[in-house]
């Protein structure tokens, strides 16, 4: 039926010469289907023939896949600054007592303490590491079997709170011997094996802010573990700095209650960390007070000031007291020592640092967002809007591209040498009038693909940010 020509040509029915640069004449074919006047799709420049050759639908599909990246970059860009404004997603704490023995006992109460406080504000139990050398409430000297207090009025009972506002009691994820200077850095730097239990690990990632205590006895640059070993603020420094690389902490907050204390930080290095200690070089850390019953000191000076300061001045998960306040609540009269904070590693320096809220490190994470004097309904029904006109862009986009797809079929042409009638069969023939009708399968297929991954992604994104949202 076809013959063969030069390069670029073909013989056309009945003789007539076809060039693929020139349109043929519509009497020249003998085509007999009445003339269909060119689709226009509103934003094209050019008319879309409904006859449309593999060129021009993929010039379609490129158009429309261009449209909807467009609008899904817009997306983006509007999505972006309500997913940055939360600095970070989780709030981790860590709390190490170093020293046992029952003469030891306010260092047991101090921990407790602090963690009774954070659980207070609202991070759970998985997400506390509590570190115990020894079990005071269960050793034979206690007047009091099974309890630990802080204050000779013994008001709280730090071990098993089960008051009317208690805490409930206490989950030791290090307890006696596991309490070491190997097994505290392996913690913070995840250094463990593949089976270790997942409830004794330090399961961070880059957007968490830590809060790490320490106390026991030490001394200039170094920490006593159970009276056995030591652990250096070299040590600190490298471990915090591997926690850094691997991307284990947004914000990490240091305190410590030792003796000269505030030498454990000197050696540090890392960004992001803000570090406060109880005592200066060649100062030591006091007990606040002793109870006469229980016969030792039940917690230190400086630990005692700063949970005064929590329990008064921390309420809520929602308090917007600053850290700032709380290195200022620091008197070197009550805590009969100096006190000290380090700046200089955060980002942004110490007016950053100090504007940094308590809760950031001491309570659970509560992202919740008010746009301006909308408040959150108004602004989930703007975006309940905005999702309504996107389903319906693509609505409209569905139903072109349906016109676009059952308009444009390729052509087969079928003549024989008695008449010039043809006929349109899409079925049969290997090839079409314009090309090949597997090549605009194939364009067709890919450009599909391209434009439902695109939608998707968008709608995604709005789903996901609508659920965020709803929280």
């Amino acid at each position: 039926m076809f013959a063969s020509g030069l390069p670029g040509e073909f013989s056309g029915v009945n003789g007539v010469g076809i060039s693929s640069t020139a349109k043929p004449k519509r009497e020249d074919l003998g085509l007999t289907k009445p003339y269909v006047p060119p689709l226009t799709l509103t934003g094209y420049d050019n008319p879309v023939p409904t006859s449309a050759g593999p060129k021009h639908v993929a010039y379609i599909f490129k158009s429309l896949a261009m449209k909807f990246t467009t609008l899904y970059a817009l997306l983006l860009a509007a999505v972006l600054p309500y997913l940055t404004t939360a600095t970070h997603t989780s709030n981790w704490a860590v709390l190490v007592s170093t020293s046992r023995f029952w003469f030891n006992y306010r260092h047991l109460a101090n921990v407790l303490s602090l963690y009774r406080t954070v659980k207070r504000l609202g991070i759970p139990d998985s997400q506390i590491i509590l570190m115990l050398p020894d079990d005071m409430a269960c050793n034979p000297r206690n007047t009091f079997p099974g309890s630990v207090f802080n204050d000779k009025s013994r008001g709280l009972d730090l071990y098993d709170d089960q008051g009317e506002e208690g805490m409930g009691g206490i989950e030791v994820d290090y307890r006696g011997y596991e309490v070491t200077v190997e097994n505290f850095i392996r913690l913070l730097t995840d250094r463990w094996p593949a089976d270790y239990p997942r409830s004794k690990r330090l399961m961070t990632d880059d957007r968490s802010n830590i809060l790490i205590y320490m106390t026991g006895h030490g001394g200039n640059e170094f920490l006593k573990f159970q009276d056995a070993e030591e652990i250096s603020s070299f040590d600190l420094a490298d471990a915090f700095e591997q926690m850094w690389e691997k991307k284990r902490y947004h914000e990490l907050l240091f305190m410590i209650d030792t003796c000269q204390a505030n030498t454990m930080y000197s050696a540090f290095y890392t960004p992001n960390i803000i570090s406060t200690g109880s005592s200066a070089i060649h100062q030591s850390s006091y007990s606040h007070h002793a109870d006469q019953d229980v016969g030792v000191a039940v917690i230190d000076r400086w630990t005692y000031y700063n949970l005064e300061f929590l329990e008064t001045q921390i309420t809520s998960t929602s308090s917007n007291v600053t850290l700032g306040q709380l290195f200022d609540s620091y008197d070197p009269v009550k805590v009969h020592s100096d006190a000290g904070i380090r700046y200089d590693l955060f980002e942004g320096g110490e007016a950053t640092a100090r504007n940094r809220k308590v809760v950031d490190f001491f309570g659970n994470v509560q992202a919740v967002e008010v746009d301006g004097e909308k408040g959150q309904e108004g602004s989930l029904a703007e975006w309940r809007k905005d999702l309504e006109a996107l389903n319906n862009l693509i609505e409209r986009q569905r139903v072109v591209m349906n016109e676009l797809r059952n308009d444009s079929k390729p052509l087969a042409v079928k003549a024989d040498n008695d008449n010039a009638e043809a006929t349109v069969s899409p079925e049969k023939g290997g090839k079409g009038l314009f090309g090949g009708a597997k090549m605009v399968d194939q364009d067709y297929s890919w450009a599909k693909k391209a434009l439902g991954a695109g939608a998707l992604l968008a709608l995604g994104s709005l789903w996901g940010l609508g659920s965020w949202m709803d929280r």
